[in-house]
């Protein structure tokens, strides 16, 4: 029913095919899961084989915030000669990274369009709304993490946001107005909860799961927005 519906959707956008990655890291070694509709059955297998290591697009992609035609690749960054002969045989697309709950993110690459046309922006645009769309039915489908959601209290919630800030057991307590020795407890806790050993692992694994937010977030921002507190 998900594929249909895939084709169905790839119809109204003219094109034929679509191709889809997970997860997308910088780190290239991470094992992707390759799932294809509409792309030829042997550059499917060429893919699985080692053409991905020549496919430049899904890198791209999380290097920008917006979807992008393959086309725009040679604009976009510098390319190897395998890049360059991987384009030409995957011919005019648009490429999307797809973000989803619990910090999964994937590539999907839709192409082989039925009318060989300029694609304009609004089409590039449109596309992306769509493939969003179907990660986020891909991850209805794939359903919630298994580990579940830990729990932190308010105070390790306080500790782990100034983790992510960077800061020291000593500065936090500083902060927070509490003995360090309490800080170095709320550690622990903390560590024990999201299962790691490590500050920086902790971080990540808090951003991953929404407990705390990535980067930093000023309340004195320029634009001056309406927070809710």
């Amino acid at each position: 029913m998900f594929r249909r519906a895939i084709q169905r959707l790839l119809d109204t956008l003219n094109f034929q095919a679509l191709y889809f990655l997970a997860p997308i890291v910088a780190d290239r070694r991470a094992a992707r899961v390759l799932w294809n509709i509409g792309f030829p059955r042997e550059l499917e297998q060429e893919y699985q084989q080692g053409l991905w290591q020549h496919d430049p697009l899904p890198d791209i992609a999380l290097s920008r915030t917006r979807a992008f035609r393959f086309s725009d690749a040679p604009r976009l960054t510098k390319l190897t000669k395998g890049q360059q002969e991987f384009l030409k045989r995957a011919g005019e697309g648009v490429g999307v990274l797809c973000i989803g709950p619990y910090a999964r993110s994937g590539f999907v690459g839709v192409g082989l369009q039925m009318e060989r046309k300029p694609l304009m922006s609004a089409d590039v645009r449109r596309t992306q709304v769509a493939a969003q769309l179907c990660f986020q039915r891909y991850c209805d489908l794939v359903g919630p993490n298994t580990d579940g959601m830990p729990e932190l209290s308010q105070r390790e919630l306080d500790v782990i946001t100034w983790i992510g800030e960077g800061k020291s057991n000593a500065v936090i307590a500083e902060i927070l107005g509490i003995s360090k020795n309490s800080v170095d407890s709320y550690v622990k806790r903390i560590f024990a909860k999201l299962g790691v050993s490590d500050r920086t692992a902790a971080a990540v694994r808090a951003v991953s799961l929404g407990l705390i937010a990535a980067g930093k977030h000023s309340r004195q921002a320029a634009h001056r927005p309406r927070w809710l507190i």
